[in-house]
């Protein structure tokens, strides 16, 4: 490495690393200043509120129907869904990710399904919900038996 390309690194780094000191008047050097506006999400004229409520499974269904099993889910407060994860389980303990489902931004309340080939034998389902805030809420257990 030659002393040019070592300088250049280190000045590179060091410009990088090296944390701008605040003026006197709080700014950082090279900003501008911003006037001081105040705003607020819902303006008088404004009819839009935004939805700050999590997603909530409303209900969920499950049947087979030629030889598919077919879960369905309709999701309150849809917005605020990020993504949906179908776990399943043959014992009704241990359940594993058995698909993702993406959320939607449809307003309000949406519909969704996951589908896949029945087995011979007793399968429970269940949906874990997975809000944008990142906190999650499980679905009641819906038993599939093929045999019943």
């Amino acid at each position: 490495m030659t002393k040019l390309t070592a300088f250049v690194i280190i000045i590179s780094l060091r410009i990088m690393y090296h944390p701008y000191p605040v003026q006197p008047d709080g700014m950082l050097p090279f900003a501008s200043p911003v006037p001081n506006h105040e705003f607020s999400l819902a303006s008088p004229l404004s009819t839009t509120t935004l939805s700050v409520l999590p997603a909530r499974l409303l209900r969920i269904e499950g049947s087979i129907i030629d030889h598919k099993v077919i879960l369905n889910w309709v999701v309150g407060e849809n917005e605020t869904a990020d993504q949906f994860e179908v776990e399943k389980s043959t014992d009704g303990k241990n359940f594993i990710m058995a698909a993702l489902v993406f959320g939607t931004d449809k307003r309000e309340s949406d519909n969704y399904q996951f589908y896949e080939k029945a087995g011979n034998q007793k399968v429970s389902y269940r949906i874990k919900l997975i809000n944008k805030n990142r906190k999650t809420e499980y679905s009641p257990v819906v038993e599939i038996n093929p045999n019943a």
